[in-house]
């Protein structure tokens, strides 16, 4: 199990994709597959774009990151909003 972390982007879009990329290994360090990483990247990406929207050049985006009771979880919150997006990992044999 990887440990949880807190990483924080601007809204600026030049910065924004990194986080996606983060959250795909992050996946694959927590027992998911290549495919599990890109589908929460996927997923990270589009909650991204929306919560940038209207938050101004100068915002900053924070997430979180846990691994845990199957799933990799990721929080994002700025300006007052929150959303949480998930993916399921395959159970351990």
């Amino acid at each position: 199990m990887s440990h949880p972390f807190a990483l924080q982007v601007p809204v600026d879009e030049r910065y924004r994709g990194l986080a996606p990329e983060v959250a795909g290994k992050f996946v694959e360090l927590s027992g998911g597959s290549a495919a599990d990483g890109q589908a929460l990247a996927d997923e990270l990406a589009a909650a991204l774009r929306k919560m940038a929207t209207g938050a101004g050049e100068a915002g900053v985006i924070d997430l979180s990151f846990t691994a845990k009771n199957g799933h990799v979880e990721v929080t994002l919150a700025s300006g007052g909003r929150s959303t949480v997006v998930r993916v399921a990992l395959p159970a351990r044999r």
